[in-house]
């Protein structure tokens, strides 16, 4: 008899661990992008309504479905930010050491203050053109940039500092070889601060009735912030480039994340668009006119220097887009391409990619980049509502967002189960 109360108590303890091997394995080997799906969805939800905004074929629905978006992204940027905030609240250093401890929570917190640069932009755009925004919501979207330059650079100086600080990279591959792969996430941070650059040439562009006074010194400080973004997107490339040369694709799960490459080229091609616009074409260097540089003299030959270096970073980022999509059809030849929530990496850098060549169809008056910028935006709005299917069928499952049960719950109750 008491042998077989041991085995039924050793069949049920075998059981247990069972199912949280099975928790655990689906918590610890979460696709990127999974645990942080809602940051994406923000992220995805305000490029859409800037893009549609400034379409080059515009119809009259177009600007409602902006909106849309626009209103999308402000509610889920709201939620993002409760969940996101509650969840220091109550757990406190035990979440800190958790976002730290795992290397693309750690570098998606950057999308957070990404996300809040669409809500900046849209707010320019969209609502200070209003009837009832005006002059006040300028102020706003001006107030709004200002906050979200300084918050992206805090998150750029902590990213790299905790990476630097805590964890072991290594660029081989093989075994025995110590460090984990740098994931392709790392260059968000760096796509953050091109993105505050892209998002002050806007303001000081479209902000409805923005004095030259308001708009040069955040002319000045956007070309600041895309130097950054530049040059450090170009060294986390080389880096990634050279991951991806000696250990191959990322996890199938993981390869629509090759993706990322295109962000620092697409948004910094179109911030340098946006800003030589903002010095002549929108006249604010002629208003302020001071010094040698921000006079209107020198904005001509400063938009066209902008023009050339947009080109260059354009033509690299067309190049990491065909390597997405390689990396995608090798992995559908071999069968082992599947939906996971890394396909949200494809919207945001193909997006800023979208919005570097809406400006070269404007600058150059071009119906070649026209129609190139109106087949992107279909493709993105494809795999946006792909990705809305998919992830709204994870939701209903328990599979994204919410995970219906925690490991370390089952653990605890294993303990005190041994305990009594």
């Amino acid at each position: 008899m008491a042998q077989r109360e041991t085995e039924h108590v050793d069949n049920t303890n075998e059981s247990e661990n069972a199912d949280v091997r099975d928790i655990e394995k689906r918590v610890n080997h979460t696709p990127p992008l999974r645990r942080n799906v809602l940051t994406a969805l923000v992220q995805d939800f305000g490029v859409l309504a800037i893009l549609t905004h400034q379409c080059p074929y515009q119809f009259p629905g177009l600007k409602v479905i902006s909106t849309i978006f626009f209103v999308f992204d402000l509610v889920l940027f709201v939620l993002f930010s409760a969940a996101f905030t509650a969840r220091f609240v109550l757990f406190g250093s035990q979440a800190y050491g958790e976002i730290t401890g795992e290397l693309s929570d750690l570098m998606l917190c950057a999308c957070w203050p990404i996300a809040f640069m669409t809500l900046t932009s849209l707010t320019s755009l969209i609502a200070s053109n209003a009837y009832w925004g005006r002059h006040a919501l300028t102020i706003v979207a001006y107030v709004m940039w200002w906050v979200v330059c300084f918050w992206a650079l805090a998150v750029l100086f902590w990213v790299f500092g905790d990476l630097i600080a805590k964890h072991e990279i290594s660029v081989q591959a093989g075994e025995g070889v110590r460090g984990k792969r740098l994931p392709m996430m790392v260059i968000i941070p760096a796509v953050s601060v091109s993105t505050v650059a892209i998002t002050g040439a806007l303001v000081a562009s479209h902000s409805y009735d923005i004095s030259a006074r308001m708009a040069v010194p955040v002319i000045i400080v956007s070309f600041l912030m895309v130097g950054v973004g530049i040059l450090l997107g170009f060294m986390l490339t080389t880096y990634l480039f050279h991951g991806l040369l000696s250990q191959g694709w990322p996890p199938p799960p993981q390869t629509a994340s090759v993706f990322i490459l295109v962000g620092p080229m697409g948004q910094s091609a179109a911030a340098l668009q946006q800003l030589g616009q903002a010095a002549r074409v929108y006249r604010k260097f002629v208003g302020y006119d001071k010094g040698t540089f921000l006079t209107g003299e020198a904005a001509v030959p400063l938009e066209a220097a902008c023009m050339l270096i947009a080109l260059l970073l354009t033509g690299l980022g067309i190049i990491w887009t065909f390597l997405g999509v390689y990396a995608m059809v090798s992995r559908a030849l071999q069968k082992q391409l599947k939906w996971t929530p890394s396909w949200n990496a494809i919207i945001f850098p193909v997006g800023t990619l979208t919005t570097s060549t809406t400006l070269l169809a404007t600058e150059m008056d071009s119906p070649a980049w026209r129609v190139v910028t109106a087949g992107l935006i279909i493709i993105l709005l494809f795999f946006f509502l792909l990705n809305s299917v998919f992830t709204l069928k994870g939701i209903w499952k328990g599979e994204l967002l919410v995970v219906r049960e925690d490991p370390r719950v089952k653990r605890k109750m294993q303990e005190d189960h041994k305990v009594r």
